[in-house]
């Protein structure tokens, strides 16, 4: 049964004989080298509808994504055969080479012709700087670091949701968040209420 697959280069729907599962294929309208899914497994009602997570070699996790996601994380290269998959089904982590074991063949060999090098999830949460800015905020009293983690802190919940980012600091992120958004909310409470007080103690003069 022919595997689809989306060219990553041009965009173009393709099909490949599932001969070529887990391995390399060229695009024959702009000759983009990518890797074919391990699988092709149904999408949507009646598929595959489990939840997986990657881990990296330098430690960052990614996910809960589909099955479907998953493919086509292997199929733009952002997998390797050194990254660890668990899923909720396999709760143990297990080499990525174990559920695509063309990745093994992918790593031995480099292409020449390919046009870009392989790309990986690298951005670093900023839980920590996050939760500080907030705790600062009330500290010092500032609302400007409260602003900030709270900007910040939807900013890059936004990114971990996308998995362009690590999402093992979600929880100093929403916790940095709530904290710098509280601080601003009384803040701006705090300024209502005196601008309120004064104008009214100027209209009783």
């Amino acid at each position: 049964m022919p595997i689809e697959t989306t060219c990553p280069g041009c965009g173009r729907k393709l099909q490949v004989g599932d001969e070529h599962a887990g391995r390399q294929a060229r695009c024959p309208l702009c000759n983009e080298i990518y890797s074919v899914p391990a699988t092709s497994g149904p999408r949507g009602e009646g598929g595959d509808a489990s939840q997986w997570r990657m881990r990296t070699p330098e430690g960052q996790t990614y996910g809960p994504v589909s099955k479907a996601d998953l493919d086509g994380w292997v199929a733009e290269g952002r997998v390797s055969a050194d990254c660890m998959l668990s899923s909720d089904v396999k709760p143990n982590w297990v080499n990525a080479d174990v559920i695509y074991p063309g990745l093994t063949e992918i790593r031995q060999q480099t292409p020449v012709t390919a046009s870009r090098p392989t790309e990986r999830f690298v951005d670093g949460h900023r839980g920590g700087l996050i939760l500080a800015l907030g705790i600062i905020s009330w500290v010092v009293g500032c609302p400007i670091f409260g602003i900030c983690a709270w900007v910040m802190g939807s900013a890059d919940l936004r990114e971990m949701r996308a998995g362009r980012m690590d999402s093992s600091g979600t929880g100093l992120t929403q916790a940095g968040q709530i904290i710098g958004m509280l601080h601003a909310l009384l803040t701006i409470v705090v300024i209502v209420v005196f601008v309120f007080l004064l104008l009214l103690g100027v209209g009783w003069r």
